[in-house]
């Protein structure tokens, strides 16, 4: 149950994060192809992972979400737009481009899939 949990989450994240890729004018091909990569492929391979129980797309996935559980907010950044999925708390100075952002749904699910991780890793069956 736990990993079907995983995998409904994670392929909402990928499936939200496409939706705004076709609807947002981003700026830039780099900019869409970096969100793409960023909010739509690691999110889908992460809940294949979780799907099929394999250590190396949940650790992706988790280092994913582990790097995006606090993010800069400046008119510098690559990418200007927020995560699909995002319970973030602001931290900082916002008023000349200087904040953060603690996003805890992104450490929520880092933990989930360290949780998961770890399960698969004490489990005495062979995986992926």
């Amino acid at each position: 149950m736990k990993y079907k949990i995983a995998v409904f989450i994670q392929a909402l994240f990928s499936l939200i994060g496409l939706a705004l890729i076709t609807v947002s004018g981003f700026n830039s091909i780099k900019s869409t192809l970096i969100y793409f990569v960023l909010y739509v492929l690691i999110p889908a391979y992460g809940a294949y992972g979780s799907c099929v129980k394999s250590r190396i797309a949940i650790a992706i996935s988790l280092f994913f979400f582990v790097s995006q559980s606090i993010r800069s907010v400046s008119d510098s950044s690559v990418i200007p737009y927020i995560a699909p999925l995002a319970l973030s708390f602001p931290f900082g100075d916002f008023s000349n481009g200087q904040g953060y952002l603690i996003d805890f749904f992104a450490i929520f699910m880092a933990l989930f899939l360290g949780w998961l991780l770890k399960a698969i890793s004490c489990s005495s069956t062979p995986l992926k």
